[in-house]
């Protein structure tokens, strides 16, 4: 095949631009000479250790330059490149078992880890035979010593790498992911976000994750661009140092294009005020792209009001959508046009149900929807009904995708109920509708109920628990349906009983005609993604099979 575009960055890196590693107290910085360079050598000394041309090869390396240089090295291996999730203070056996299950899924022969991970990557892949050099299982190659060998190069075979669907909605699946879809992608995201040879990208997002790897590293990578990286927890703690690498008074080169969940404007407005940003210039920004989940217009509000004095324009916020079968991105809004959302009827939020307008503020019968833009370049958008046929304009639909950024499908047949390649197309299992061409999404078919031919979604009713002054963070909303009844929980994560009133309150707004529970579970009790998704499916399952649903306080409507 011929050389992928997002690999010719290395036969021409730059010299004046890299990638820099921050925090709160310090910075590393590697030009892109440095780090092509590297991924030569990481290339030669996996061919030197005779890892086969098209193996897929697992990294588990801290977010930085080294993770850079790692995915770009096994790429010119010839090989298959499958980031893991690095392990945190929190992580306990299922990060564990995680790390083993991809080895497994992906058949590999080799692991590559960073010297902070070797010994825990030996250990992880110990329990199941394999990490010990032995000749069976998996080897594990240390980064450091794959980095002191000769430069090689081979041709890459057609699939570029594997990437893990976040579980969310059930057990992560590995992508197959081609590089004529990466490259396809990374075309439509740089055209989407008008990127140039001058912007400069800044990311707290983890590189093992869809939106991480693709949007903040091979994108700005691919085109030589410089990047600015922190760990998660660096934002978590300090969003404000994030935000420094954007202020044109702070730092000579600042960013323009970043990329976050919605979670991440919550963390600024929560965590960051005016004073904080007295004398900030950050008027050089021209993306910030929100995505990954459902995202609140009050949020968005919020985030602007705050940003604006501050030199931010509006039109920054860029609201988008896509998953890891689409590589990444499949809508978004331009970045020159400022984000739109519409107010419709709650009531008319059903697939194959035409939506209208409503007047007036957001109340109980209505809710405010945030528009994702519309599909990208080499991407078709249809809203289909149960039949799997398009739905006119304007009808609540599961989007179907087709286009050059589509990936080649799972590692192995997956859930017949979750997200499915068919025919040619991508069905998604998101709810959604459209309007003047752009796609206002709602949440997942896996993450709803019907109650009276009426959809409930629990991304929805998570949005007025957040409105009502509850944290987020320790907030998971469960639907479903059991004996023969819908049921809405809410399951509070270390949160008080004025928490737990207030959820009673909000369920009995939100969810008519279901039965209603509130659980107060302990700290780390609600079962997350490595991107730190709630795993909602998972957490309905356990209260199932556990009987649980008989164990909380419980509420349903009295009859009529």
């Amino acid at each position: 095949m011929s050389r992928p575009r997002t690999l010719n960055w290395l036969d021409a890196p730059r010299d004046d631009t890299g990638v820099e590693m921050f925090d709160e107290a310090s910075h590393t910085y590697r030009p892109y000479t440095e780090l092509a360079d590297a991924a030569g050598r990481i290339a030669g000394g996996l061919i030197a250790r005779g890892v086969p041309r098209g193996a897929v090869v697992p990294l588990l390396c801290s977010t930085g330059p080294d993770l850079v240089a790692a995915f770009y090295g096994v790429q010119a291996a010839g090989c298959v490149v499958s980031v893991l999730a690095p392990p945190t203070r929190m992580s306990g056996e299922a990060a564990r078992a995680h790390v083993r299950a991809v080895v497994t899924a992906v058949d590999a022969g080799a692991v590559v880890a960073d010297a902070a991970h070797h010994d825990y990557a030996v250990d992880v892949l110990a329990g199941t035979g394999t990490g010990t050099g032995s000749g069976s299982g998996a080897r594990v190659l240390l980064l450091e010593e794959l980095a002191a060998a000769e430069a090689g190069r081979r041709d890459p075979v057609e699939q570029a790498l594997v990437q893990f669907t976040s579980g969310s909605s059930g057990r992560p699946r590995g992508v197959r992911v081609s590089h004529a879809a990466l490259d396809a992608n990374t075309a439509a995201i740089r055209a989407w976000e008008r990127a140039g040879r001058d912007d400069s990208w800044c990311s707290w997002l983890p590189m093992h994750h869809d939106m991480g790897l693709i949007g903040c590293l091979v994108v700005p990578v691919s085109g030589n661009n410089r990047l600015a990286v922190c760990r998660p927890e660096t934002f978590l703690r300090h969003p404000l140092v994030y935000l420094t690498r954007f202020d044109a008074k702070r730092v000579e080169r600042p960013a323009t294009i970043t990329a976050t969940p919605a979670f991440g404007l919550k963390r600024i407005v929560d965590k960051v005020g005016h004073a904080d940003l007295e004398g900030a210039d950050l008027s050089r920004t021209r993306a910030v792209i929100v995505g990954a989940e459902r995202i609140d217009p009050a949020l968005v509000t919020r985030f602007t009001e705050l940003m604006r004095p501050h030199g931010l324009d509006p039109h920054t916020l860029t609201p988008a959508y896509g998953l890891a079968e689409s590589t990444l991105a499949v809508t978004g809004v331009p970045v020159e046009e400022e984000p739109r959302s519409v107010l419709v009827h709650r009531d008319e939020l059903r697939v194959g149900a035409q939506v209208s307008l409503a007047d007036g503020r957001t109340d109980r019968a209505t809710v405010q929807v945030m528009s994702c833009g519309r599909a990208l370049d080499g991407l078709t958008v249809r809203v289909v009904g149960e039949d799997g046929e398009p739905l006119p304009e304007g009808h609540v639909g599961e989007l179907a995708v087709t286009g050059s950024s589509l990936a080649d499908g799972y590692l192995t047949d997956g859930s017949a109920e979750g997200t499915a390649f068919a025919g040619g197309r991508l069905l998604t299992r998101d709810v959604a509708f459209e309007l003047a061409g752009e796609f206002y999404v709602l949440g997942r078919l896996g993450d709803s109920v019907k109650v009276h031919a009426r959809s409930l979604f629990a991304e929805d009713v998570e949005l007025m628990l957040g409105r009502a002054g509850l944290d987020l963070s320790r907030v998971c909303v469960v639907l479903g349906e059991a004996d023969g009844q819908p049921h809405a929980v809410a399951v509070l994560e270390g949160l008080d009983t004025r928490a737990a009133k207030v959820a009673e309150e909000v369920l009995a707004a939100a969810c008519p005609g279901t039965r209603r529970h509130v659980a107060q579970v302990p700290r780390g009790a609600i079962p997350r993604t490595s991107s730190g998704k709630s795993r909602r499916r998972r957490l309905w399952q356990r209260l199932s099979q556990e009987r649980a649903l008989d164990a909380v306080s419980a509420a349903a409507d009295s009859p009529a």
